[in-house]
């Protein structure tokens, strides 16, 4: 299947071929240091590869593109049921803590690290 994706100023439907990333680098002489203080340039492009009814190949920017449909399912949908569970396990989250020796997660009322075994000092 596919993604579809819409061009948010033109409206333009297409297909996600791929995401890509683009990076430069420039660098000039300058002109009191010569190359020995050179004006350097950089920057980065986020761009994805999307194609149109024609088979056409377009470089867009990934800011001015968004997702409407994954595998034919809107992407409202498809994160539907992970909101859902997001939403039963934010009490597990509150309650949990990390054990400061392995990191393994440990709720709030072990005494003992079930992971590295650590011993955890309780204060009344």
């Amino acid at each position: 299947m596919a993604i579809i994706v819409r061009h948010k100023k033109s409206s333009k439907v297409y297909v996600l071929i791929g995401t890509g990333y683009g990076a430069y680098k420039a660098t000039t002489p300058s002109f009191l240091g010569g190359n020995l203080f050179p004006h350097e340039e950089e920057g980065e492009i986020p761009i994805a590869a999307v194609t149109d009814e024609k088979g056409e190949i377009r470089w867009i920017y990934t800011n001015e593109l968004e997702v409407i449909e994954i595998d034919g399912i809107e992407i409202g949908k498809v994160l539907e049921r992970y909101k859902k569970t997001e939403k039963n396990n934010l009490t597990k989250k509150l309650a949990k803590e990390i054990c400061p020796a392995c990191f393994a997660e440990i709720s709030a009322e072990d005494v003992k690290c079930p992971s590295c075994g650590l011993v955890f000092q309780v204060e009344e």
